[in-house]
């Protein structure tokens, strides 16, 4: 993986994600939002090299089925648009609070498709091993637990398919034929989740043996920790907190707020904004300055070389 920051220390990785998972989740204001929905957007593109159209088809989705809940259910707000046919009306002020809720839900997923790029079980242990070593092999049992079973599902599905063969989609076209496509489909599938559940039931015996028998529980553990904190974890380490704590001063002070009941009040402060972008922009800036760094490298050694060539 070609990410710079994903080179940092363990520490430092996992405090700026703390800082811009936390700072999204637990406010509702609309260019903080905005931001960090664009910069997670930008990041994970980055990072996976590639458009993948059915993960953001998927967003597309959870966006538009997150804005579309809150105006059904909630009925505040004093602009009234139409009514729907159930007699309750519907208001600019949820129909935007539900587009803002989605944001945030969007950019959610955004940033832990990265966390999960950038974060890795050896990471997890680095950081918590010495401090908290029981939630930390917790946490790396279950990120290697997850992807674990998804992919025996997979091949479970698939030698399910070669035992029994593939359907074929043009069975019967009459509503008859369609419940009982939609009964063996659900048939197999109610199957293929108890395969799933046995074996990570059986999986779970494994591991506590296997733990028990390399003495797991019987004294006090070692850790092994291969990265090593520098000056340059320091600073960035710094500047995320610095950046967080000034972004919630302004939120904490109303200097950027938005209030979607009774109407819709923005108060926006550039300064706020531009605080919060560069903390979210913390990765993308420093893999900028890695590029940058390459490059005059890269012409420091060619310069020095004709320099050279010329001299003889």
């Amino acid at each position: 993986m070609n990410d710079e920051f994903s080179r940092f220390h363990p520490l430092v990785n996992i405090v700026f994600y703390i800082c811009v998972l936390g700072i999204t989740m637990f406010q509702m204001q609309i260019g903080l939002i905005i931001i960090s929905f664009i910069v997670a957007l930008i990041y994970y593109i980055f990072l996976k090299k590639e458009w993948n159209l059915k993960f953001f088809c998927g967003v597309i989705v959870v966006f538009l089925t997150s804005a579309v809940i809150n105006p059904l259910f909630s009925h505040r707000g004093s602009t009234l648009l139409f009514y729907l046919f159930t007699g309750n009306p519907v208001t600019l002020e949820s129909i935007v609070y539900g587009f803002a809720t989605a944001g945030i839900i969007c950019a959610m997923i955004m940033w832990f498709g990265s966390f999960n790029i950038i974060i890795t079980t050896d990471k997890i242990l680095a950081v918590l091993g010495k401090t908290m070593p029981v939630i930390a092999t917790l946490l790396t049992m279950i990120l290697r637990f997850i992807p674990k079973m998804t992919e025996h599902g997979k091949d479970t599905l698939e030698a399910n398919q070669a035992l029994n063969g593939v359907k074929r989609q043009d069975e019967g076209k009459t509503i008859k034929a369609k419940i009982k496509k939609l009964k063996d489909k659900f048939k197999e599938e109610a199957k293929i989740f108890s395969i799933i559940t046995t074996w990570s039931l059986e999986n779970s015996v494994d591991t506590a043996d296997s733990m028990r028998a390399r003495g797991y529980g019987t004294g006090k553990r070692t850790s092994y920790n291969n990265y090593r904190f520098t000056v340059r974890d320091g600073i960035i380490l710094l500047w995320s907190i610095v950046l967080t704590i000034a972004t919630i001063v302004a939120l904490h002070n109303e200097i950027i707020i938005t209030y979607y009941y009774p109407t819709i009040r923005i108060k926006n402060d550039v300064m706020a904004y531009v605080i919060f972008g560069l903390l979210c922009l913390t990765p993308v800036l420093i893999n900028i300055w890695d590029i940058k760094m390459e490059q005059i490298k890269i012409k420091d050694l060619t310069f020095f070389i004709i320099s050279r060539k010329n001299r003889q």
